[in-house]
């Protein structure tokens, strides 16, 4: 099939004020955990043998190469890679060797990011995950707050999270990222955000991913109330300030970092990726049949899959497992689907929607006076809560915790 990109949607364009050359990122699902966390709502299993990681692992390879084979125009560019989970960390280097050796054998990599967790962490791996091809650290803290960490189920302490970071760089490691919590109802956290951002940042962390707690239906926090809203407002202020004050930038809404945020700038900004492995979503690259490309999602799921706290995986039987791995097609992506997608991922980002785009896509010369005459953005212009220039229009900093409900009210006028 003869892949194009729809009027000029090269993502070049899209892209020119990042400083990367990677258009497409993979992202590889390790479900596999230590333990499950109460709160985590993704596809994931703490039941597992040596037989089911060998086994998954080379699943992995087999839909790498079906996706690599689909992908021509892409080969010798440059792309990221992301392994997330579930626990990436909980395996040895040699576990994402032939992933890897199978990656440099069509692209070049330019940046790789493990996920990690402090409780599993080995000193002696980060060496060898250097040495493997991965040259950024995510870190699962979620608190430096020893409360904190009991409510939320994780098993590790705050000097094992610091020690972490230790390790990561002294093994050579530049990119340290550190996931965070905020938003836990009062009395919580006994510690302050910004005290922990501190701490991480002295340590030797070059950012933070923050997220509001969410109580989603189908963990073992469902019909819990350890979630508040009004706390969520006035920590994520308070990490705001926090991370200005030590030069980590804000890339995204939940992303801070000294460094730069390669893979992830592949969903805020549009770009495809090739999602492998059970639980994973994927973007396919546009197409003259599909210009707006396709999702997808690997793997199904039943009803037992959303009970609160489910970690169930099929491994076992052979035609089972691969369910675990069949590919589900969503319908191609509508004008409109790419739009409103878009805008969601644009108003997260410092650089906002950018009128040269919006007016191609929306397809009206006057879509700006449009938004502009609307008199709730205009009050929000001159409260300083949507910034507006000559190239783009975003949200500030401080809006960007209600984006959800501006992005409704952009698409509406679009």
């Amino acid at each position: 099939m003869e892949k194009c990109f729809f009027k000029k949607m090269d993502t070049k364009k899209m892209i020119d004020i990042l400083s990367q050359k990677a258009t497409i990122g993979f992202y590889f699902h390790i479900p596999f955990c230590p333990h499950i966390c109460p709160y985590c709502d993704f596809i994931k299993t703490s039941k597992f043998t040596k037989k089911d990681i060998i086994e998954y692992f080379n699943e992995l390879k087999i839909q790498l190469k079906f996706f690599i084979d689909n992908i021509p125009e892409y080969h010798n560019k440059h792309i990221t890679v992301y392994f997330g989970g579930g626990t990436p960390g909980l395996f040895e280097a040699s576990y994402y060797k032939e992933l890897f050796d199978i990656l440099n054998s069509f692209f070049y990599i330019e940046e790789a990011t493990l996920e990690t967790n402090p409780l599993t962490n080995l000193e002696r791996r980060f060496e060898d995950y250097l040495n493997v091809g991965f040259n950024r650290i995510t870190l699962g803290a979620q608190s430096l707050c020893s409360n904190a960490l009991k409510i939320l189920g994780r098993k590790h302490t705050p000097e094992n999270i610091l020690n972490n970071i230790k390790w990561a760089k002294n093994a050579g490691f530049k990119n340290i990222q550190v996931d965070l919590i905020y938003g836990l109802k009062n009395g919580v956290r006994t510690i302050s955000v910004k005290d922990e951002i501190e701490s991480l940042y002295e340590a030797g962390s070059s950012g933070i991913s923050a997220y509001a707690l969410t109580i989603e239906k189908r963990t073992l926090f469902a019909k819990t109330d350890f979630a508040n809203d009004d706390i969520a407002v006035q920590e994520y202020y308070e990490i705001l300030s926090k991370c200005k004050s030590i030069g980590f930038q804000q890339h995204e809404t939940s992303n801070f970092s000294s460094l730069d945020t390669k893979h992830n700038n592949i969903y805020w900004y549009g770009m495809p990726y090739i999602g492998i492995g059970t639980g994973s979503h994927g973007l396919l690259p546009s197409t003259k049949e599909y210009p707006y490309g396709i999702r997808y999602k690997i793997g199904e799921e039943s009803e037992a899959s959303y009970a609160p706290g489910n970690d169930k995986l099929i491994f076992s039987d052979k035609n089972e497992r691969m369910k675990n791995f069949s590919i589900h097609y969503e319908t191609p992506r509508s004008k409109q689907d790419y739009i409103s997608e878009m805008i969601f991922t644009l108003l997260r980002t410092p650089n906002g929607i950018p009128l040269d785009w919006l007016k191609l896509y929306s397809g009206n010369n006057d879509i700006l006076n449009i938004l502009l005459n609307n008199s709730k953005i205009n009050r929000a212009i001159h409260e300083g809560k949507i910034l507006f220039s000559e190239r783009s229009i975003s949200l500030s900093p401080e809006e960007k915790i209600r984006g959800d409900s501006w992005v409704a009210d952009f698409i509406s006028l679009i």
